[in-house]
């Protein structure tokens, strides 16, 4: 058809006429690799999942996640770091929150426009270009690990943290061998340190969609996992019970990520500080990140319960059914 209506222009313009026309048409994006390359032709389904490939050796991986800021990933972290079998890499030159996958888009995108221009070479179709895309998604994701490697013990087993799940549905995509520990918290008891941490009740309703609209991306990050039978690399904690009984979801998480629980230093747990937390303020009622001795009065949990009836309204309007689905409340009513 496109040879036909080609014939047809040349005879009504002219062929030079029709020349001029197309080379225009043809560099049209002066970001094109080739004159004559058009859309991309195959389509990209990323809502499954694609198991690790089994040439590669894989580093071992483990990532806490939480919806958002505010939900207790600090005090975990700092936890599962005093495994020797596990490293965080972290100091001064180094991220505390490496948001790998943040902006993951990027990289799909990086990967699915490369191998688009491969199409008059590929012999296979689209499935053997769909099959380097995800390729090279998850070549990208172990450059990252192999970076950061370096700044651990050989051996050792990174331990990355994100407070965030934005774009979380990819974390697969790049690391398909990880080990993903997901960690909530009542969302009220987070948004009221959210409140406290950063002030002003105008920003109150804009909190609770965030920190709605990232527990439906943990779901929709589940349901693929499950869809794909990958379920197994995720794990979901509270941290109501990481703070009540700690040892107790420390070994659940250890035989999660097969780590030796008789390796853990159970001894040095009430060592671990507490960080940015918005109970412990500067002098000015600033959030500090300074390590602070965990003490026994410390209750992270049902720092809401004052709330005002308008504040309880706007969280149930906004966020009250993502609370329900967590199993933090059987309904509205509270």
């Amino acid at each position: 058809m496109k040879m036909i209506l080609a014939q047809a222009a040349k005879k009504i313009l002219g062929q030079k006429f029709y020349n001029d026309l197309r080379a225009k048409y043809l560099f049209r994006d002066k970001e094109s690799p080739f004159p004559l390359f058009q859309e991309t032709p195959f389509s990209m389904d990323w809502k499954s999942y694609n198991k690790p490939p089994s040439h590669r050796n894989s580093i071992k991986m483990t990532y806490i996640v939480s919806p958002t800021q505010r939900s207790g990933t600090n005090y975990l972290s700092h936890m599962l770091d005093l495994h020797p079998e596990l490293e965080f890499p972290s100091g001064d030159d180094l991220p505390d929150e490496q948001c790998l996958y943040t902006y993951s888009e990027n990289i799909k995108n990086y990967a699915y426009q490369t191998v688009s221009t491969w199409n008059k070479w590929i012999k296979s179709g689209d499935k053997k270009l769909i099959e380097h895309s995800i390729g090279l998604t998850q070549s990208m994701g172990y450059g990252l690990l192999d970076y950061f490697s370096q700044f651990i013990k050989p051996g050792s087993s990174l331990l990355f943290k994100t407070p965030d799940a934005g774009r979380l549905q990819n974390i697969f995509h790049m690391f398909p061998s990880c080990k993903v520990v997901i960690l909530i918290r009542d969302g009220r008891d987070t948004l009221e340190s959210f409140s406290k941490s950063w002030g002003g009740d105008g920003a109150f309703k804009k909190m609770c969609e965030r920190w709605s609209h990232r527990v439906d991306n943990i779901m929709e990050f589940i349901r693929m996992a499950e869809a794909s039978d990958m379920s197994d690399r995720v794990l979901i904690v509270r941290y109501d019970e990481v703070n009540d009984n700690t040892r107790e979801e420390l070994v659940k998480i250890f035989n999660f990520i097969e780590a030796d629980n008789d390796k853990f230093p159970w001894d040095k747990l009430e060592d671990v500080p507490v960080l940015g937390s918005s109970s412990h303020k500067t002098k000015s009622d600033e959030v500090h990140w300074n390590p602070v001795k965990k003490s026994d009065n410390f209750k992270p949990n049902q720092k809401w319960v004052s709330w005002s009836v308008k504040r309880k309204r706007i969280f149930k309007k906004y966020a009250g059914e993502n609370l329900i689905k967590l199993g933090f409340e059987e309904d509205n009513n509270w």
